[in-house]
C-alpha cells in the first residue's frame, strides 16, 4: 500500500514491551530514494539520544490507530550504538547500527536492499550471509537525506518552476519513496497538487532546495491536478 510521509510523522513507536516515542523524520538515500531509517523522538524516556531504525525492524504499521510496531523491546534500544543528535550518519556509523541489530547492509548487492527488493533481517541463503561479510568501500554513492528538510524543496521543470514540494509517498513492502506531491505555484493559496515518480526526478541541488525533473511546464501543465493530497493515493 501507499502512505504519505507526513503521516507516518504522527505515528507512535510501539516496542515489543510498550510504547518508545514517535516517528520524528525519516531519512533517505538520494540515489534510490529508499527510506534507510525512522527517526525517533524518545525524549521522555531516552534524552540526548538520536534513535535510528531500519524498516528491517518494522513489523506492523496500523493506520488505523496510528502506530508502528517494531521488532525490539525498550532495552534493546537503549543499548543500542549511542548517536548524539548532531552526528552526521556516516559509513561507520551505518556499520555499527547493523553490526547491532543484525540488519541486512543494503549497500551491498545490486538490489534496494542489498541482497533484496525489501528489507529484511534475517538472510535467506549461505550467499546473502557472505555478501554482508565482503568489505565494504568506504566511499559510499549516495548520502541520507532528511524527509522533513526536503519538503519545500523547489521542484523545476526543464524550462521553468513547477512548485515547491508538499509531501512524499511511499510503499510499506519496499519501504522506497516512490512519489513526491508538489503544489502549484500556479495557485500557491489554494491546494493545487500534481504528482512525480520518483524515477522523473533528474538532479537535486540539496544546497540550494531545489530538484529537477524531466518534465516541460508544458508536460506538466496536461498531467492531473489533485485538490487533495489524499486523493492522491487512491488513485494509485
Amino acid at each position: 500500500m501507499f502512505y504519505l510521509s507526513s503521516n507516518l510523522k504522527t505515528y507512535n513507536i510501539h516496542a515489543s514491551d510498550g510504547e518508545m516515542g514517535k516517528v520524528k523524520d525519516l531519512y533517505f538515500d538520494d540515489k534510490r530514494w529508499a527510506i534507510r531509517y525512522a527517526i525517533i523522538d524518545t525524549r521522555k524516556w531516552l534524552p540526548g539520544r538520536r534513535v535510528l531504525l531500519s524498516p528491517s525492524s518494522f513489523l506492523t504499521l496500523n493506520e488505523a490507530d496510528k502506530f508502528l510496531e517494531v521488532e525490539f523491546d525498550k532495552e534493546t534500544v537503549r543499548n543500542s550504538p549511542s548517536i548524539p543528535d548532531e552526528t552526521l550518519i556516516t559509513q561507520d556509523v551505518e556499520n555499527s547500527l547493523v553490526g547491532y541489530y543484525g540488519w541486512t547492509k543494503y549497500w551491498t548487492g545490486n538490489m534496494l536492499w542489498g541482497p533484496n527488493e525489501s528489507p529484511m533481517t534475517a538472510y535467506k541463503n549461505h550467499e546473502e550471509a557472505l555478501l554482508q561479510e565482503q568489505p565494504v568501500d568506504s566511499h559510499r554513492d549516495y548520502d541520507l537525506r532528511s524527509e522533513d528538510e526536503t519538503i519545500g524543496f523547489k521542484v523545476h521543470a526543464d524550462n521553468g518552476k513547477i512548485g515547491t514540494i508538499a509531501d512524499m509517498i511511499y510503499d510499506d513492502q519496499k519501504w522506497k519513496i516512490q512519489y513526491i506531491i508538489v503544489q502549484s505555484s500556479d495557485h500557491p493559496v489554494e491546494e493545487e497538487y500534481f504528482v512525480f515518480p520518483t524515477e522523473d526526478i533528474e538532479s537535486a541541488d540539496w544546497f540550494e532546495h531545489d530538484l529537477y525533473v524531466k518534465k516541460s511546464l508544458e508536460e506538466v501543465k496536461m498531467r492531473k491536478i489533485y485538490k487533495t493530497k489524499e486523493s492522491i493515493l487512491i488513485d494509485l
